[in-house]
């Protein structure tokens, strides 16, 4: 599939345009394309660039464009909010950034979110709760793909979830991760650019190792490591779904489904304020701490890198060459810039 190397700059404004001619303010539609644009930045590309033109098509008939976080309860320690039908990516912005405000007069605060949609990658919420010197914590739940361990039958999503803590002057650990032995999404990259997938990725419906993704799409994705990520998944279904009033199990509703009704998403935002609960010097202690495992002995022909270092990489790569995409994915982009007469990305 050929890639086309496409200036962020330029990608970014007609981005933010296209959503604002779907109904979204400016700062709105900033959070949303920032968010899917850090996304494709860190490397995380199944969630980033190539899936404006889907939530696109659910701006048309399914999101409540006009929708507001709701805080339906709130203490010191946790609030719940209801997120309206919002576009995913929105309402997840909203709620880390009450959990970051909260967490500075606590020192730590939960927000639970329901009646939520997908949000794209966790490291972005995350990512803002270090860029505001908070340690992030942020997990949620997702469509069945999974069965329980020996069984046949989806009832839990690839379930994710994602630290982030700051430092001074070293780079921060950022940490990002699926429950699943991958991501859905790479299964479905897979098939549309007609590769294999690995064994141990997924199995047929019947439980049995497949490397085909096409038949990994119509049975289930695998846990990582086996009972761990099958038990993660499970205690995340728990907190972010069934907790915080949101779907559970195999009631989680699809993203690419023809009833345009709201997911039901559950998500679960967590900001800890590390001066209020450590101090001042708990940067410094992360610097000396981060240091220590980047400079750790390597292996021969190998580097030491932290969570966060690749997509720290990637980003710094990416902001100099730009950001590559498919050309099914920009002509895709241009289509919608077109029909709203918005100016066209060029490689």
């Amino acid at each position: 599939m050929t890639e086309m190397h496409i200036s962020v700059a330029q990608l970014r404004k007609s981005s933010i345009d296209l959503f604002k001619a779907y109904g979204l303010t400016e700062q709105d539609a900033e959070i949303v394309v920032d968010c899917l644009i850090d996304a494709e930045l860190a490397g995380i590309s199944t969630h980033g660039v190539a899936m404006i033109p889907a939530h696109i098509r659910k701006m048309r008939a399914g999101y409540n464009i006009a929708g507001e976080l709701t805080i339906e309860k709130s203490t010191a320690a946790f609030s719940v909010c209801n997120a309206n039908n919002m576009i995913g990516m929105l309402s997840a912005w909203k709620c880390m950034q009450l959990a970051v405000e909260k967490s500075s007069e606590s020192g730590i605060h939960m927000v639970f979110c329901h009646h939520a949609n997908t949000f794209s990658a966790a490291y972005c919420y995350i990512k803002y709760a270090v860029e505001h010197g908070k340690i992030g914590v942020v997990c949620c739940n997702a469509p069945a793909q999974m069965a329980p361990l020996g069984g046949t039958e989806k009832l839990f999503g690839t379930n994710p979830v994602a630290i982030g803590v700051p430092a001074n002057v070293e780079a921060p650990f950022l940490f990002d991760m699926a429950t699943s032995a991958v991501a859905k999404s790479k299964i479905n990259q897979a098939m549309h650019r007609g590769e294999k997938i690995p064994f141990g990725w997924a199995t047929d419906a019947n439980g049995h190792p497949t490397d085909d993704p096409k038949v990994a799409v119509a049975g289930l994705v695998l846990p990582m490591a086996g009972p761990k990520g099958y038990g993660l998944s499970m205690a995340i279904d728990i907190i972010s779904g069934l907790l915080a009033h949101a779907s559970y199990l195999d009631q989680v509703g699809r993203f690419y489904s023809s009833d345009d009704i709201c997911m039901n998403v559950g998500h679960t935002f967590l900001s800890i304020d590390p001066v209020v609960v450590f101090g001042e010097h708990f940067y410094t202690q992360m610097d000396q701490y981060l240091h220590r495992v980047r400079t750790s002995k390597a292996a021969e022909g190998n580097t030491i890198f932290v969570p966060g270092d690749l997509n720290r990489i990637s980003r710094e790569k990416m902001l100099i060459d730009g950001i590559y995409l498919s050309t099914k994915t920009v002509n895709e982009l241009n289509e919608l810039f077109e029909d709203k007469k918005i100016a066209h990305i060029v490689c």
